[in-house]
């Protein structure tokens, strides 16, 4: 079987197979009732909307504490020449093989 072949029988395949699911389609969902079975939701509660007031307390300012620095920090990239530097140092945590 050539490529050309091969190529006409899945388009033929799909001419038949697309139009076959759109008769199998409308066959199936034919029109719908209109009777007492709907698809409309409805809510027997009765919700009335309330507005609500925060009330502010009032507290002295403090300034704010500085927050204390994680142990690492990633601070994006870095050149070769201190990568080499952090590996040395053995500052770099390795959590995947490295392969090259």
């Amino acid at each position: 079987m050539n490529w050309p072949h091969f190529i006409l029988w899945i388009a033929g395949i799909y001419l038949l197979y697309y139009p076959a699911m759109i008769l199998y389609d409308l066959k199936t969902s034919g029109p719908k009732s209109t009777g007492s079975a709907s698809s409309e939701l409805t809510f027997s509660e009765e919700n009335t909307p309330f507005s609500v007031e925060h009330a502010r307390k009032e507290t002295p300012q403090k300034e704010a504490a500085p927050k204390p620095q994680p142990a690492i920090i990633g601070s994006g990239g870095v050149t070769l020449k201190n990568l080499f530097g952090l590996c040395r140092e053995e500052a770099v945590l390795y959590t995947k093989p490295v392969s090259f």
